[in-house]
């Protein structure tokens, strides 16, 4: 890989990100709840699907102490809705969770929010970069997939999430200091461009440099 591919990457996408960021109240917001409510309903759910389980879960039980207290069934209503109700049962055990041992407070230690019912690896970075300003590097499927495109990444693993060598390499692409502003423009690209189904390779501003975009290329030639 030639040392100039990442920064082009960076400068190039960031750029596009200028004009097509998606807005989304969780992303205005570095209340730690709200951000962790958010990372829970986005799980495996489309982001505009998710933005009305949010309102409205968020208008239900606006603090973790209304959480711990919520009617379960209530909870599952509004997850429901969504798909994977059994959400509404870990997002319950996580709130209890941070009453009884983190005093009613979101952690902002990695170590202590893996350590909540429900939370895993992406969703507690994500929580460190979008509510606490860390700088770290939320890695999703979506992630993955772009990454892999474009810098022709590779995992041995059945489930590339799982693989923390390919994690490792992908944070290592990153600028530093990474900031959320390159982590939403990874994941606002890679849904909107670098789909997993029928990518739009003809409107990426670096499909040139792109390691998928050459194999396809020499596959159709």
């Amino acid at each position: 890989m030639q040392t100039c591919i990442p920064g082009l990457f960076w400068t190039r996408l960031l750029n596009w990100h200028i004009n097509n960021e998606r807005l989304y109240p969780w992303r205005s917001t570095k209340n730690p709840y709200h951000v962790l409510i958010a990372e829970f309903l986005l799980q495996q759910t489309n982001a505009e699907l998710a933005l009305t389980a949010y309102t409205e879960f968020l208008r239900l039980f606006p603090s973790i102490l209304s959480l711990v207290h919520a009617d379960p069934v209530d909870v599952e209503n509004i997850i429901g809705r969504i798909g994977l109700t059994y959400r509404a049962q870990r997002l319950k055990q996580c709130a209890e969770a941070i009453v009884t041992t983190f005093d009613g407070q979101v952690p902002r230690s990695r170590n202590n929010l893996l350590t909540l019912p429900g939370v895993g690896p992406y969703i507690a970075d994500a929580v460190l970069c979008y509510a606490f300003d860390e700088p770290t590097v939320p890695i999703d499927t979506n992630v993955i997939r772009l990454f892999s495109r474009f810098f022709g990444l590779k995992s041995n693993k059945s489930r590339p999430r799982t693989d923390k060598v390919l994690a490792e390499n992908i944070a290592f692409l990153y600028p530093n200091p990474i900031s959320r502003r390159e982590n939403l423009a990874v994941l606002d690209f890679a849904s909107l461009i670098c789909k997993a189904k029928n990518p739009h390779c003809d409107l990426c501003p670096f499909s040139c440099l792109c390691a998928f975009t050459a194999i396809k290329t020499c596959h159709n030639n």
